[in-house]
């Protein structure tokens, strides 16, 4: 699976064959097969996996009793921590497009819905700007992705944790509420 998520980070999903795959794991295109009936399960099952483990520390952070501020700043923290540990895995699941069956899609906004519920109770407890949460999302993604996206393409210099605080600030200046 981790040779999966790193050849379509690289080729996209159209270009890592399961021959390439295979090769890259070291297995023999059989062995794959054996596993995974197509392309599209391995493709699916690697997706999901990462997916999962991304959804298990962000569902953590947005359950911490700490002001919003601070659960921004460790969303964006452990998302940049997972890229610079796995910059294949994030850019395959978070920057590369994708065609997923609807249980996969529904396993791909894991992390979507857990930020709109931790947005929504900020709202109504008045530490965050009033907004449509999805446009929250929108907002924060565009600033967060926007960093692993420059990395890859070298126009910034890794590792992404170093870009954090800057990250934290542009976000909570969007969203913080006025007085």
């Amino acid at each position: 699976m981790d040779a999966t998520a790193r050849l379509m980070a690289r080729r996209g999903v159209k270009g890592a064959s399961v021959r390439a795959i295979a090769r890259e794991a070291g297995v023999t295109e059989g062995a794959v097969y054996r596993h995974f009936a197509s392309k599209e399960v391995l493709y699916a099952a690697a997706y999901v996996r990462v997916i999962r483990e991304m959804a298990e520390v962000k569902k953590a952070i947005a359950s911490q009793q700490i002001p919003i501020e601070r659960r921004l700043r460790e969303w964006v923290r452990a998302s940049f921590e997972f890229f610079d540990r796995h910059p294949d895995a994030f850019t395959f699941v978070l920057l590369t497009p994708h065609d997923l069956p609807e249980p996969q899609r529904e396993v791909g906004r894991l992390n979507s819905n857990t930020f709109i519920e931790m947005v929504k109770d900020a709202q109504q407890g008045g530490t965050l700007k009033p907004m449509r949460p999805e446009l929250v999302l929108s907002h924060f993604s565009g600033v967060l992705l926007n960093v692993p996206r420059l990395i890859n393409e070298g126009t910034l210099e890794g590792p992404a944790l170093r870009y954090t605080d800057e990250v934290v600030e542009a976000v909570w200046d969007m969203l913080r509420p006025r007085p």
